[in-house]
């Protein structure tokens, strides 16, 4: 019989590496002591609707979903992945010329990405209000909108520019680039659970320095956990709130 006590995560990170989610569940339930159910989702808009309609304990959330939980259920934020940032590159075919109104090809408005690119175009000195947005899903696929000539511009998650292949890469070039890191994913805990909210902590902070907690870490590509707190939602809400 599944758990009452329930565990979701971003899709963008189960869709890299499903397992070594299901790893670090079964890893949280040994330390804490209770059973937790993961249910994986495929569509991140899914995945934080399911949140918000439904009884979850413990999310990994993107930015944006971060916000909602925080806001309409009560979730706190208390780790979050050492060093690993969420920022966006702006790309344009190579040799393309500027644009005073382009058109850019972003996954969704909702997901940080695309707030974070409306705050690059600021710094290009173009004005949103006068370019046109398609919004095409995925960040990959905004990536390829502008190869395919379909787009002037592309907003693309830092993870996933990185991981193009480098020939993909050479036919695009980077206009802009945010920075400042204040847009991560992280770990929440309901306040159902606020009794757990130190335990969880304890347990997600500490897993480099126990064996088999190092391996699930290296398994999903991270070095650490490093505690947070609400302290971290004030700077995602005014990004938010001031690119609209």
């Amino acid at each position: 019989m599944a758990s009452q006590f329930k565990l979701s995560v971003c899709p963008h990170d189960t869709a890299k590496n499903l397992l070594g989610w299901f790893t670090l569940n079964t890893y949280l339930q040994r330390n804490l002591g209770t059973g937790i159910h993961f249910e994986p989702q495929d569509n991140f808009l899914v995945e934080r609707q399911a949140v918000l309609d439904n009884a979850f304990h413990v999310v990994y959330a993107n930015p944006y979903s971060a916000l909602c939980f925080a806001r309409d259920k009560g979730f706190v934020p208390v780790a979050r992945p050492a060093g690993v940032v969420d920022e966006t590159v702006v790309v344009r075919k190579a040799g393309a010329a500027a644009l005073e109104s382009p058109r850019i090809a972003s996954a969704t408005d909702k997901l940080v990405i695309h707030d974070l690119g409306l705050d690059v175009l600021r710094t290009l000195e173009i004005d949103p209000a006068k370019a046109s947005f398609k919004f095409v899903g995925n960040h990959l696929n905004a990536a390829k909108a502008v190869l395919q000539d379909e787009a002037d511009l592309g907003f693309v998650f830092n993870e996933t520019w990185a991981g193009l292949a480098a020939a993909t890469r050479a036919q695009l070039e980077v206009v802009g680039e945010s920075t400042g890191g204040r847009a991560f994913h992280c770990f929440m805990v309901s306040p159902e659970w606020a009794d757990k909210r130190e335990a969880i902590q304890h347990i997600l902070c500490n897993m480099h320095l126990d064996p088999s907690g190092k391996r699930v870490l290296d398994d999903l590509h991270f070095e650490r956990f490093e505690p947070v707190g609400e302290e971290v939602l004030a700077p995602l809400a005014a990004l938010i709130g001031e690119s609209r």
